[in-house]
């Protein structure tokens, strides 16, 4: 072995030195939690570079957070000096394919295409739903309806969703309406950034070979999280290509909702005829709570047969395991906040150490509670992230609106922001001109003279900035704030708390400041930030994390603790009654106590306020299965 060989390799235990130095035929890794898959995919990122001289620019690596995918970019660069460019989440991906190739589809979309978030798609299928006289306030059921036919790839979605049983098949006419209006926008939503891309490469050949070649080494994160196109995905780039290689494990799949299935990781083996490795040794956690987690797994279904893990581990660290059986919610949310006091005084942990994982969102308010009354800081990871704020919402609709004259959702969030008395009856004018774009449509409706005025100042506002804002996005919105009077707006709109949402404008003017010194684009801009997900948004301050099952996944802390471990909690209300649902929330547990490093508590409650009666809970089926382990890791 060669020198900068030994180097690259250093720290990686046999299994993991086979895994990252296998190139025969694609390999699917399967990997428990905590045994290192991460240091795995970018040593072979490396190993690739370093020792194969194979261009950074050819190695096409997909997670599925932008915080991954930044941290596999930033392993690689400190090993190497060198930056792969297509390290990317699969919907980065998608944006960057669908630049080049959009225009092959038969579609009114262009390469400067906006992306709508789920807040703007929900608002435009809202406005649907209202013109076709049907109840808005089931448009999350009509988003979902449609966002499931797009993940299952069908193309013909209008169709699909007719044929589904009543009342999903009422939705078709809002899917049909809202992929013309997405049309008119010059809009993709996450679900067509994936989607469409499918589309592309299995339309046109020559533009499917153009990406195949672009690539002589692809490697997939979190496999068992890919849904049906994201599979697709993987099939048109890959082609004939041995190095392919994925990673992934089974019993940390716990997104069959976003239509993930782990059963891909079984198809992979068939389609590339690739072998398989495992990971089993974890560096994360005590034994004490791997000893538990295999406990779990021996429940599980027979489908997986020999690919179920059994972790093991060399840490000789002692911990601890403990299951509080409170007499109802109070009492278990007290026990938290003392057991948190006391992790912090006798055993001298931070804050920042201790996470609290709950099955259902409405469980932090009791949590919160008895956080707040013990002076405890805490940050919920979830609700109003930065670029959620109304008032950042306004003006990068603004700034969105100027770059792209088309965008319905951002045009009709600031038509009327500042007021321009354009009320319902002006903007359905407006939108009945409507045929290339918004501004068009402006100029062509018949509006009162003061309506005609305010939109003329606005039209010019917008048309002024059209061609500054991709490079200079700080200037525009530092001058948009000026023009349309936005502060005293703010002023007059949010009496109680106007200067925290302008201090909040000031720190959007220094990402915009910042990106002009960086030389970036507000396009860029754009897709940074619309990709992000609920992970990225984790801070490091030194508080106690409260957040979902889901929401932990991929993440890693001392001290953790899961409460409210009831029937009809955890597991689901929704999943008793459903075997492969049981299953998922089965491995949720499991994904749950091996986000433990040291400690471990589980709690659960003999009785819960509900609907202000209190109601007995049935202790999770779960617990009843690991007492043996539980005892064991006491103390």
């Amino acid at each position: 072995m060669i020198k900068g060989e030994s180097m690259l390799l250093d720290g990686l235990n046999p299994q993991q030195k086979e895994a990252v130095k296998y190139f025969d035929s694609p390999l699917l890794l399967i990997a428990g939690a905590g045994s290192g898959k991460t240091k795995v995919l970018t040593s072979k990122i490396a190993y690739l570079i370093k020792e194969r001289g194979t261009r950074a620019n050819r190695i096409l690596a997909i997670t599925f957070t932008k915080k991954a995918a930044n941290e596999m970019a930033e392993r690689v660069r400190k090993a190497l000096s060198v930056s792969p460019p297509w390290i990317s989440t699969f919907h980065a991906f998608g944006v960057r394919l669908l630049r080049e190739d959009i225009s092959v589809l038969d579609k009114n979309f262009d390469r400067k295409f906006v992306i709508y978030d789920a807040d703007d798609s929900l608002k435009i299928i809202k406005g649907i739903m209202k013109r076709l006289n049907m109840k808005p306030k089931d448009a999350g059921i009509a988003k979902d309806i449609i966002s499931k036919a797009k993940q299952e790839h069908r193309a013909d979605m209008v169709d699909y969703i007719r044929s589904l049983p009543f009342p999903a098949s009422s939705y078709s006419v809002v899917a049909d309406e809202y992929r013309k209006d997405l049309e008119k926008s010059n809009a993709l939503d996450y679900d067509d950034l994936l989607l469409f891309t499918t589309e592309v490469l299995f339309k046109d050949a020559l533009i499917r070979q153009k990406w195949q070649q672009r690539f002589d080494y692809i490697l997939i994160d979190e496999f068992q999280d890919t849904n049906d196109v994201q599979y697709q995905i993987i099939q048109l780039l890959a082609g004939n290509k041995k190095g392919l290689f994925a990673v992934g494990d089974p019993f940390q799949s716990i997104y069959s909702w976003r239509g993930s299935k782990p059963s891909n990781m079984l198809r992979f083996l068939e389609d590339f005829g690739a072998i398989e490795m495992k990971l089993e040794k974890n560096y994360r956690s005590t034994k004490k709570i791997l000893n538990l987690a295999n406990k779990i797994l021996c429940g599980a279904g027979d489908m997986w047969g020999d690919k179920i893990l059994k972790l093991h581990t060399d840490n000789e660290l002692d911990g601890e395991i403990e299951n509080k059986e409170n007499e109802n919610d109070i009492e278990e949310t007290n026990y938290i906040a003392d057991k948190i006091r006391s992790l912090l005084n006798v055993h001298g942990y931070y804050y920042s150490d201790i996470a609290i994982l709950i099955r259902m969102s409405f469980l932090s308010r009791g949590i919160e509670s008895a956080l707040m009354k013990n002076n405890i800081p805490y940050q919920v990871v979830r609700g109003l992230a930065f670029y959620e704020h109304a008032e950042i919402r306004d003006l990068v609709s603004y700034l969105r609106f100027i770059a792209n004259h088309k965008d319905k959702a951002a045009f009709e969030r600031i038509i009327n922001i500042p007021s321009r008395y354009i009320g319902s009856k002006a903007l359905s004018i407006i939108r009945d001109h409507h045929k290339t774009d918004w501004i068009q449509a402006l100029k062509e409706a018949k509006l009162s003279p003061r309506q005609r005025l305010n939109s003329d100042i606005f039209i010019n506002i917008v048309e002024k900035y059209s061609d500054m804002i991709e490079g200079a996005p700080f200037m525009v919105l530092m001058e948009l704030i000026k023009e349309i009077g936005y502060f005293d707006y703010l002023k007059s709109e949010y009496k109680d708390d106007h200067d925290d949402r302008i201090e909040n404008i000031s720190e959007l003017a220094n990402v915009f400041k910042n990106l002009e010194t960086e030389g970036k684009t507000f396009s860029e801009f754009m897709e940074d930030n619309l990709l992000s997900s609920e992970q990225d948004r984790i801070g490091s301050d030194r508080s106690v994390k409260i957040m979902t099952l889901h929401a932990a996944k991929g993440l890693e802390f001392p001290v953790v603790f899961i409460p409210a471990l009831e029937e009809g909690i955890f597991p689901s209300a929704k999943s008793l009654d459903n075997l492969s649902s049981l299953e998922e929330e089965r491995r949720l547990f499991y994904v749950g106590c091996t986000r433990a490093k040291e400690r471990l508590y589980l709690s659960s409650a003999e009785s819960r306020m509900k609907f202000g009666s209190i109601s007995p809970m049935l202790e999770s089926r779960y617990l009843d299965e690991i007492k043996e382990e539980i005892q064991a890791g006491v103390p």
